[in-house]
């Protein structure tokens, strides 16, 4: 860039005033251009900004969180600068190794630069700490009482209640604090997060996964421990069935979708097995959309780059939203395409995709932004995907009901979002439109199965392994869930106005709904007996 411009201002002193404005424009545009280009190749880092508070009393916790962010954010951007630098993030090795540099950096930096003296009560200190525990003591005591200690008995799934050692400054794996309880803490930034380990209450820097604080006996009892995950049922059979293909429309965008695929298990690569056989036999479909609970152990090989690694040689791309059984530290992971972001949006033919971190559901920054998510969408679908379900019949109906549905409803109706695919619950569920959104909860990739049990607002519903295959083309929407043996567990078309659905449907329509029914009436043979 130097020498270019050392020339151009050469060639101005030789040819006059005029040409010396002529190239004294040029430089600008070419700096312009530079500066923009690098910025663009930045990873994006989040707000250091931290939330207001409601509680005076809390502003000093406030102003320590602020001070923590302030400090630590040119370490992030060098981590983040070397964890770009990695060569070869397409491969999983590459893309594997660029994050856990990204953590290694930072952390190293917060134990030996940042506060290498810090001690527990610098952030949380004593009047902070007696404090979240009398708000704590209210919500435990409060009509949602069962619902946080079911929410802090799931994010416990397979590990022990009881607390482990902490460190300041350490690495530490430990659950997230669920939604529920989320409602009654102070809202944080996007680089730290509250977590657990029995009754302790931790604070978690999400990008060096390391301890930043913790307050002993928050909660008033200890959680239970979470379920053991028992072995699901075989899903796979000793034949496969003809797979049923979407109607392959020239123009249209094809995806498929995934829900608590991260087991890393045989269950995991059943599904993923048949979905490279629909790929290749039935109907390929250009990228994945991935519900969340993506990588239960942190494994980004076993969870991921293994059992999809057909589908990912064939060019096919992967888009990730976060579960609750996810480590936020795969925002940064390029094969997810998440852009390091915990909520971002993108756009896919006749679609405009809005991904939101549902792990933080009354996070005031990400609903602002919602609003803006769609932009100028015009006549495309508006699809939202997120791990959480708004409406569900499984295992966590309740959380749906009580913390996520009045949480995120209000903005996915003022944006007028077209559909919605979640996992969470272990099942297949399709919802009746509510307030004209169209739900769907697929959460069968791989993990153990929960019980289905009908709702009043249930369309379709199974508990059963499965992924999803859907077609948008014009104003319809064609969807498909498939088990891994092949069979067709639900199928249909959905259209996007009032004015489509009025329209008569056209003979590839028509025709693919009579295959549709034929391919779905084992469902019907299997409920009568016959």
């Amino acid at each position: 860039m130097f020498n270019t411009a050392h020339t151009l201002r050469l060639a101005a002193k030789d040819n006059g005033a005029e040409m010396n404005s002529r190239i004294l424009a040029v430089i600008l545009v070419l700096t312009l251009g530079w500066v923009l280009g690098s910025a663009a190749c930045a990873s994006y880092l989040p707000p250091t900004i931290v939330p207001a508070v409601q509680s005076p009393a809390l502003e000093s916790f406030r102003t320590a969180l602020q001070t923590y962010v302030d400090q630590t954010q040119p370490f992030r951007k060098d981590a983040a600068a070397k964890g770009d630098a990695v060569p070869n993030q397409t491969s999983a090795n590459g893309a594997d190794e660029a994050v856990r540099l990204r953590q290694r950096t930072l952390a190293e930096a917060i134990q030996t630069t940042v506060r290498p003296t810090a001690q527990q009560g610098d952030v949380l200190s004593p009047t902070v700490a007696d404090l979240i525990r009398r708000q704590l003591a209210t919500a435990f005591g409060g009509p949602k009482a069962d619902l946080i200690r079911d929410g802090l008995k799931d994010q416990n799934e397979g590990l022990q209640a009881e607390s482990i050692a902490l460190t300041i400054n350490r690495t530490v794996a430990v659950p997230r604090v669920p939604p529920v309880l989320l409602e009654t803490l102070p809202q944080l930034p996007q680089q730290v997060e509250f977590a657990f380990s029995g009754r302790t209450l931790i604070l978690r820097d999400v990008d060096a996964d390391t301890l930043v604080d913790f307050m002993l006996q928050a909660f008033p009892d200890s959680p239970p421990a979470g379920d053991v995950p028992a072995l699901s049922p075989a899903a796979v059979s000793d034949g496969s069935d003809p797979l049923f293909a979407l109607p392959g429309i020239p123009g249209s965008t094809r995806f498929a979708l995934i829900g608590d695929s991260g087991s890393g298990d045989w269950a995991q690569q059943a599904v993923a097995n048949a979905m490279l056989r629909y790929f290749t036999t039935a109907r390929r479909f250009s990228f994945v959309l991935m519900l969340g609970d993506n990588l239960y152990h942190d494994d980004y090989q076993s969870e991921f780059s293994v059992p999809y690694q057909g589908l990912l040689e064939r060019g096919v791309l992967f888009y990730a939203a976060l579960g609750n059984h996810d480590r936020e530290l795969q925002q940064h992971y390029k094969p997810f395409h998440m852009t390091d972001r915990l909520y971002y949006a993108f756009t896919e033919g006749n679609a405009r995709f809005v991904v939101l971190n549902s792990n933080k559901p009354g996070d005031d920054a990400q609903r602002e932004w919602l609003d803006g998510a769609f932009g100028h969408t015009g006549t495309k679908w508006r699809i939202s995907f997120f791990h959480h379900p708004l409406y569900s019949s499984g295992q966590h109906a309740q959380q749906s009901r009580e913390s996520i549905r009045p949480a995120l409803e209000p903005a996915l109706v003022r944006n007028r979002v077209d559909v919605v695919f979640s996992g969470h619950d272990h099942l297949y569920e399709r919802i009746a439109p509510q307030q004209g959104i169209r739900y769907f909860v697929s959460g069968g990739g791989g993990r153990n199965l929960y019980d289905f049990h009908k709702s009043a607002f249930d369309e379709a519903g199974s508990s059963e392994h499965h992924f999803m295959v859907v077609e948008i083309a014009g104003d319809q929407m064609f969807f498909e869930a498939i088990t891994p043996p092949g069979r067709t567990l639900d199928c249909g078309v959905l259209s996007r106005t009032a004015d489509a659905a009025a329209k008569p449907q056209d003979s590839t329509t028509l025709e693919w709904q009579d295959a549709c029914r034929a391919a779905t009436a084992w469902r019907t043979l299997r409920l009568t007996g016959q």
